[in-house]
């Protein structure tokens, strides 16, 4: 997903999936900002507060179409989707597409939520973060898209795309993009300072001690603790992925369970000899560190190469892309971090034509070749393009002649299964108040993650959940 500048809108308001309520003491620019921070950036793009594309006023993919063609409107900020309407529009005739930016991520989602309560306004399909599918499931205000035959696209969808948007037999969504993780470092560094590079996370640890003891200057990567879809990222790929949730008003929350304080203890104990640094996400100075050598890796999505080499200078070409560490040898497992999905909204007049549209546009050749391109920029969880040698041997200046492509493909179809819980609004705004101790060095994340799991738990319990600790 991309976020422009600007991103406002109600975020005062009430959210799908919390009840009617809200957190209290936070301003919308304060929450807006808090769902920008989690929110992916796509490789076109230098971190989450990019330009995207879009039409703000509806006309981009709209004009040109026949006059008995059957409208559908498209809610959607993403860059290059415009490109892509326009092309479904060309090619399909008989349905004509409007795309709007009615705002991104969590602007979009208060004013959706807020047409669906007025009964008038809302469109056909919008775009969805995955993690917000299940807030508006569970309200019912999801077409269930199984029932127009959307389901023969499983086979092309990378498997933990597709469990994230289905229960059982329904389906509440067409995955779009995805954000796998990889392990990129510095080639140069690394050499100079001897370091292989490692395949479990022990190995990391060694290598983080050896060249910090080296270089008292240099940490072997950044880990921001106030980055919500960051942490849970690298949770799932740990094995300590905090979230469960198979429908229904029952969640899991786990955050002080045995993996996942062995998670907060790492991670921990690195921040304690200062051996990673904890930069903000997309700041100047993790750029700064990342070209410096202050930073010799990046626990990267796979849109994140094209935004950093906007971002560096004297590492230019430096980069290599490996898998991620494994919590056990032999494992290969990959965290998400980011990603899209479009979901046709209860209440169309046209949900046929709407959920056609959706299948094509993140299921079909035509629409990743505009959406994997350079205006889009998004990484596919489409899976015969994630298996493209084209799109494998594709390389960057970032990283020379290194096929990071490849690294990455491999991971997308090796992501660790999540359920996102439909709290997740919720989870994401007291994130960043809760984990701000641990940039301070006033609390340590364990503590945070016993606090979290407290004031989650009493929030999803007043919401009328039950809430298991696994």
């Amino acid at each position: 997903m991309r976020t422009p500048h600007g991103a406002g809108g109600s975020a005062r308001r009430a959210f799908p999936g919390l009840g009617g309520r809200r957190l209290v003491g936070l301003t919308a620019a304060a929450l807006v900002a808090v769902s920008a921070a989690a929110c992916s950036s796509s490789p076109s793009t230098a971190g989450p507060g990019a330009a995207s594309g879009g039409s703000a006023s509806g006309a981009a993919g709209g004009s040109g179409c026949a006059a008995n063609a059957t409208p559908l409107t498209f809610w959607g900020w993403s860059a290059g989707y415009d490109l892509v309407v326009k092309e479904f529009n060309k090619t399909h005739p008989d349905v004509c597409v409007k795309l709007q930016n009615a705002g991104a991520t969590t602007a979009e989602y208060v004013k959706l939520n807020d047409a669906l309560k007025a009964g008038d306004g809302a469109p056909d399909v919008a775009q969805l973060e995955y993690f917000e599918v299940p807030s508006f499931e569970i309200t019912k205000n999801l077409v269930d898209l199984s029932q127009y035959g959307v389901a023969s696209s499983r086979a092309d969808i990378a498997p933990a795309a597709w469990s994230q948007v289905s229960q059982g037999s329904a389906l509440y969504a067409m995955p779009v993009d995805l954000g796998p993780l990889a392990l990129y470092y510095n080639s140069k560094q690394f050499s100079a300072a001897g370091l292989t590079v490692p395949t479990t996370w022990d190995q990391f640890a060694t290598a983080a001690d050896k060249l910090h003891t080296a270089d008292a200057n240099a940490a072997i990567t950044n880990f921001d603790p106030e980055s919500t879809q960051d942490v849970l990222a690298l949770m799932q790929q740990y094995g300590a992925f905090p979230f469960t949730y198979s429908g229904g008003t029952s969640v899991g929350i786990n955050f002080t369970g045995a993996a996942q304080t062995a998670f907060a203890n790492y991670w921990q104990g690195l921040i304690d000899k200062k051996e990673v640094t904890t930069a903000s996400d997309f700041s100047p100075a993790q750029w700064a560190n990342l070209d410096s050598g202050a930073n010799a890796a990046r626990l990267s999505p796979a849109w994140g190469p094209v935004g950093m080499q906007l971002s560096v200078k004297k590492t230019i070409g430096d980069w290599r892309a490996a898998p991620m560490p494994q919590a056990q040898a032999g494992q290969n497992l990959a965290g998400n971090w980011g990603g899209s999905t479009l979901a046709v909204v209860k209440g169309s007049k046209h949900a046929k034509q709407a959920a056609e549209f959706a299948q094509w546009f993140g299921g079909s050749a035509d629409a990743w070749k505009i959406l994997s391109g350079p205006v889009a920029g998004a990484f596919p969880g489409y899976v015969p393009l994630l298996n493209s040698p084209d799109f494998q041997n594709t390389t960057l200046p970032i990283s020379s002649d290194d096929k990071s492509n490849a690294v990455f493909a491999d991971a997308a179809q090796h992501l660790a299964q999540t359920q996102w819980p439909p709290i997740m609004t919720a989870a994401l705004t007291q994130w960043t108040s809760t984990f701000a101790g641990v940039t301070k060095g006033t609390e340590t994340l364990p503590q945070a993650f016993q606090a979290f799991q407290k004031q989650l738990s009493d929030y999803a319990k007043a919401q009328g959940f039950t809430v298991t600790a696994s």
